[in-house]
């Protein structure tokens, strides 16, 4: 995408198209790593809002545990916002016929509660890499976990089961139809909230959603040549951003 003013992307008509490329992409019965490809593809659109610009695929926690995505929000002076993404296939059950929970399920619950502790347990790692005002894992407020699998419930009971569920494990539990609905109603603005005195078309194009998730190795050598900013860090580091950005075609 070589010669692309990428501050010049607002105006295209892009989410009818983006919206049945997604439904039709959840009514077959993909992997796991198919979803996960295409989210990473279209990680600004899907995954993003007004106050996240970046979002960060596969990172690894050591050598055992690796995230599927993990979204950057400003925080501004309270702090970078960073929220942990588990995703399971959209064909994936929540319950058995039974009302017990499903294996995906369950592994799915798990890997929270693995990255919590890993978490609590390297402090240091995060002052590095996942830098914010606040590092406390239980009750948080600048480390916020959600699951994204299967498709919306129609069962009443299922649904105050996953709901009590989420509540034990602190994640929100959400379906795949919850991001189809996320972008049907979201706006997408030219415009990205930066120190007074920023140049506009900076603005512009840290607001560009046809971003591509970042890797474990790029998101690394980022923080490995810098001291990232734990608030602000649009304002500190929108140049850097951008700079590293993939695009998808648009």
């Amino acid at each position: 995408m070589e010669n692309i003013n990428h501050s010049e992307w607002y105006g295209r008509e892009f989410k009818s198209q983006k919206i049945q490329e997604w439904e039709n992409l959840l009514s077959k019965k993909l992997l796991e790593n198919n979803y996960q490809t295409y989210l990473t593809e279209n990680a600004g659109i899907f995954l993003s809002d007004d106050d996240c610009h970046l979002v960060i695929s596969k990172l690894k926690l050591g050598s055992e545990l690796e995230t599927d995505f993990i979204t950057l929000s400003d925080g501004f002076s309270n702090g970078n916002i960073f929220e942990f993404i588990e995703i399971k296939q959209p064909s994936a059950k929540l319950f058995t016929d039974k009302g017990l929970m499903t294996a995906e399920f369950n592994r799915a619950t798990q890997q929270i509660r693995d990255w919590k502790r890993w978490l609590m347990d390297n402090r240091n790692w995060m002052g590095k890499y996942l830098p914010t005002v606040n590092t406390r894992i239980s009750n948080p407020t600048h480390f916020k976990f959600k699951i994204i699998i299967g498709r919306r419930l129609s069962n009443h009971y299922e649904v105050e089961k996953r709901n009590q569920i989420a509540e034990e494990i602190g994640a929100e539990i959400r379906s795949f139809d919850y991001l189809t609905d996320k972008i049907k109603r979201r706006e997408f603005y030219p415009i990205a909230w930066l120190r007074d005195g920023t140049p506009g078309h900076y603005e512009k194009e840290l607001a560009n959603p046809f971003y591509k998730a970042f890797t474990d190795s790029e998101w690394k050598k980022f923080c490995n040549s810098q001291k990232v900013a734990s608030s602000h860090f649009y304002s500190d580091h929108f140049e850097e951003v951008l700079k590293m950005r993939e695009y998808s075609s648009y």
